[in-house]
C-alpha cells in the first residue's frame, strides 16, 4: 500500500514538474526586448548612453556593439571578474540587464555634428545574433555653453520629484519653460512651477514623496500665465516628476527661455534622471505591451 501510494507521488511530481517546464517554456521570449528610453544629450567626443533589456533568465549572451546610422557603440563595464553576464534585478523567468555604450564622435574633418534622433538600433550579441530594438527616443544635439541670466542656485534630485531653483541677475522675461519629448511621453512626465507672481502657500512640504508632489507650493505648468516678469533677485522654482505607473528610462531636459530687458534672448538648462524600478507585474506588462506591438507591425 505504501508503495502504491510512493509510486502516485512520484507521478504527481513528475506531471507538476512537465506542467511547470511547458508554463516557463512559454515565457520565453524570441529575442531581448529594450525599454523605452527617451534621452536628451549634448554630444561631445565621447559619450556614454545606458539601455536597459529585458531576456531570458538562460541567456548567457552579452551585447558586443549597437549602431544606428553612422554612429557604432560599445558597451564597457557591468562585468564583474569571472562572470559572463551581470544581471541588474533577476524576475521569475527574466532577467533586467543594462549596458552603459560608449560612442565615439570622431568624424572626418568635413563633416559636423549635428542634431541626430533615433527610435531604433541594431543590437549585435556574442552569439553572432543581431535584432534591431526599438528604444523609445534619444536625442543628440551639439553642445553649446548657455549664458543666461537665470542663474541656478540650487538643485535637487529626489526619489519622487526633483527641484530646480533659479535667482535672476538683472530684469527679464520668461517666454517658455519646455522639457524634452513634450508630445511623445505627455502626462507621463509632469512639471510644476513656482514664479515671482504665484499665489503665496503657507504650507511646507518636508519629505520627497508622492503625496508632497500635491502640497508644492507651486501650480501646475499649463496653468501658468507665460510670459511672465522677473525682476533682479526674484526667484523662480521649476518641480519636475514623472506618474508612478511610467516604466521608462528618462534623462531629459527642461529649458527655461526668454528675453533680457535689453532684447538678449537667453535659455538655461536643468536635467531631469529616472531609470525605473521594476517589479514583476511591470516586466509582465512590458513583454505583453511590447509583444503585441511587434505583432501588430
Amino acid at each position: 500500500m505504501n508503495a502504491r501510494f510512493f509510486w502516485i507521488a512520484l507521478i504527481l511530481i513528475g506531471i507538476s514538474w512537465i506542467a511547470n517546464s511547458f508554463y516557463a517554456y512559454s515565457k520565453q521570449l524570441n529575442e531581448p526586448i529594450f525599454l523605452d528610453h527617451y534621452i536628451e544629450t549634448s554630444i561631445q567626443d565621447t559619450f556614454y548612453l545606458t539601455f536597459y533589456y529585458l531576456t531570458n533568465k538562460n541567456d548567457r549572451t552579452t551585447v558586443t556593439s549597437v549602431s544606428t546610422g553612422e554612429w557604432v557603440g560599445h558597451p564597457h563595464g557591468y562585468h564583474y571578474f569571472g562572470e559572463q553576464v551581470y544581471n541588474d534585478r533577476i524576475f521569475a523567468n527574466h532577467v533586467l540587464r543594462k549596458i552603459e555604450v560608449q560612442f565615439d564622435t570622431y568624424l572626418p574633418e568635413s563633416d559636423h555634428l549635428e542634431e541626430f534622433s533615433f527610435t531604433e538600433m541594431d543590437v549585435y550579441f556574442s552569439d553572432g545574433k543581431q535584432i534591431t530594438a526599438p528604444i523609445g527616443m534619444v536625442k543628440l544635439r551639439p553642445f553649446h555653453y548657455e549664458e543666461s541670466p537665470l542663474k541656478q542656485s540650487s538643485s535637487t534630485s529626489g526619489s519622487f520629484y526633483n527641484r530646480a531653483h533659479y535667482s535672476a541677475i538683472e530684469p527679464l522675461t520668461v517666454d517658455a519653460i519646455t522639457s524634452s519629448f513634450q508630445e511623445a511621453i505627455q502626462d507621463n512626465f509632469l512639471i510644476k512651477v513656482h514664479a515671482p507672481s504665484t499665489p503665496s502657500v503657507t504650507k511646507r512640504v518636508y519629505n520627497d514623496s508622492q503625496n508632497d508632489w500635491d502640497d508644492l507650493p507651486a501650480l501646475d505648468l499649463k496653468d501658468i500665465t507665460l510670459p511672465f516678469n522677473m525682476e533682479t533677485k526674484d526667484f523662480l522654482s521649476v518641480y519636475s516628476t514623472i506618474a508612478p505607473d511610467f516604466n521608462a528610462v528618462l534623462e531629459l531636459q527642461i529649458h527655461v527661455s526668454g528675453t533680457t530687458a535689453s532684447g538678449k534672448s537667453f535659455s538655461t538648462t536643468d536635467s531631469y534622471f529616472h531609470y525605473p524600478y521594476l517589479e514583476q507585474k511591470d516586466v509582465n506588462e512590458i513583454i505583453k505591451r511590447k509583444t503585441k506591438e511587434d505583432s501588430d507591425e
